[in-house]
Formats: C-alpha cells, structure tokens, sequence
C-alpha cells in the first residue's frame, strides 16, 4: 500500500544521507522477508484501520531496529549523557490468544488481553457506557475490538464486536467489491443509515431495520450475512465507512457471518456497534451477543 512505500523512502532517505550503505543493505533484506512473508490475517472482526496502522508499525519499527543495531554501539561509546530509551520492539497483528499491544491502550477501552467476568467501561463517540460480560473466553485488543473463540478452527464459541470508538458510520458501500461508496450518501439519522444497512449489496437480510431500545435509549438494529459467492474475498468486501476518520471501514470478516448492527441515539449523537458470529458459532454465540448487547448501560 502506498503508505507502506512512503514510510520506506522515509527511512532510506535518512539512512543514506549518512551514507549508511551497510545499514541500507540489511533494510533490504528485512523488507525482502516481510514482502515474502505471507501476512496472516487477524482474527479479529474486520476493521481496516487498524490493520494499516500495525503494518506501518512492523515497517517502521524493523527499520528502526536496522538503524539501532549498525548505530547503536557508536553512539553508546560516544556520548555519556542521557538514559536509557524506549524499547523498539516489532508488533504484529493480534491474535485470538491473549497478548500485550505493542501500542498503549485507547482511552477508556478495555485494555488488551483477556476481559474478566464483570462489567467494563468504554467511551464511544464521546458517550460514557458500560457492559457486561458473563462468560469467560472474551479477549480486547485494547482499541475498538472483542472477541471470543476462534472461527478459523470452528469454534462453536465465536463471536466478536467492533466497536467505532471516534464516531459512526456515515455512510455505505454501493459496490462492496469495489470498494465504491453509495452515491448520495445515507443518512444523516439513524433510521436512514439503518435503511442503507439492510440493503449493502451482495448482503442477505436477516431482518430489521427495526427499532429496538439499547442501555434506555432509542436504536435501529438490523442483522444481515455475506453469503458465499458475493464475487470477491471476504476482506475485499467492504460494507461500511466513517468518512470524518479516514481509513476506517469495515469488511467483512468471513463469507457466511452473521453480522449485527445496532445504531443508537445518544443525546443528539450515534454511537455504533458491529456484533459478529461466524458459520462455525452456535445459537448460543449470538445469544451471548444480545446478552452483551442487553447489558449496556450508558453513564
């Protein structure tokens, strides 16, 4: 992605206005082994965004760990001022084990790692909640997104959530496969972005657009699945975007899930949740789902 190469000329540039020619060197080859390298997807419910900032983040900090290895011993010798600095350490993208965020936790979102039996608190679109989790197996990555189980081995337990921290969607895909926005945009209110929900093409709807109640205040809901044969893979399928945070869209995550929206109307604002089970998840997955759903209380 273009972003990917500008980080890399970035890095060159520096490198070699020093005539750092070794360290140019091994830049090559650690850029080599990353493009051979094939990516393995998260899994994690379908959010762009974030995947970009973890692959710009492997880019950069494999560059820096190159400049830090050839320049390190000198400046070590040469000056004796200063402490000790940050660690720079390669990220990944997360996984379905638990595990620590190579990036500082979101403001008030469950931290990374496991989630515990209890209630926990978030701040989406500016409004305060809480929730409830009942059952253990539930992980965070500590910025917008939660899971349990893991479908990719068929587990009868997985579901996940995508949770928009900065703002809603605005707006949805005309053309999933293309990734081309409907024109004009749905919206602004919740019932018309719910509308334009229930009719992405390629998607089968499940039902709603219906208005539903979510923590005391009044919300559209509508479940919808991206079926097999939909004409592209499942992370080239793009359903929904929030145009005032460039970069953040949402895809799906598996061809045959279930995806359940809930926009909700918080004191002239809408706050917006994606819950997610997958071909391999049981009834009982998309219960606990509601379950969580029902919990919410606002603060």
């Amino acid at each position: 992605m273009s972003a990917d190469r500008d980080v890399t000329r970035i890095v060159r540039s520096w490198l070699r206005e020093d005539a750092h020619e070794d360290a140019d060197r091994v830049l090559d080859l650690v850029l080599d082994q990353i493009d051979a390298t094939p990516q393995r997807r998260a899994t994690w419910p379908a959010w762009r965004f974030p995947l970009v900032k973890n692959t710009l983040r492997i880019v950069v900090a494999a560059a820096l760990l190159v400049a830090a290895a050839v320049f390190g011993f000198q400046f070590l010798s040469g000056s004796n001022t200063g402490g000790p600095g940050p660690s720079l350490t390669p990220t990944s993208e997360p996984t379905a084990t638990p595990a620590t965020s190579s990036t500082p936790a979101a403001a008030d979102f469950p931290p990374p790692g496991v989630v515990t039996i209890g209630r926990h608190s978030m701040t989406l679109a500016g409004a305060r909640l809480s929730l409830e989790f009942a059952t253990a197996g539930w992980t965070s990555n500590g910025e917008w997104g939660m899971e349990k189980g893991n479908f990719r081995s068929g587990a009868a337990d997985s579901a996940g959530f995508i949770f928009w921290p900065a703002s809603a969607p605005d707006n949805v895909f005309g053309d999933p496969c293309t990734e081309t926005p409907l024109s004009p945009p749905a919206g602004p209110s919740a019932a018309e972005l719910a509308a334009a929900v229930s009719k992405v093409p390629g998607t089968n709807l499940v039902s709603g657009p219906s208005e539903v109640s979510v923590g005391g205040y009044p919300a559209q809901h509508v479940v919808l699945t991206v079926p097999e044969g939909v004409g592209c893979a499942a992370e080239e399928f793009y359903l929904w975007e929030d145009k005032d945070n460039p970069g953040s869209a949402r895809y799906a995550t598996q061809l045959g899930s279930t995806i359940y929206v809930w926009i909700i109307e918080v004191d002239g604002k809408l706050v917006w949740i994606d819950g997610e089970t997958y071909v391999s998840s049981s009834p009982q997955a998309a219960q606990e789902v509601q379950q969580i759903v029902d919990s919410i209380r606002f603060e």
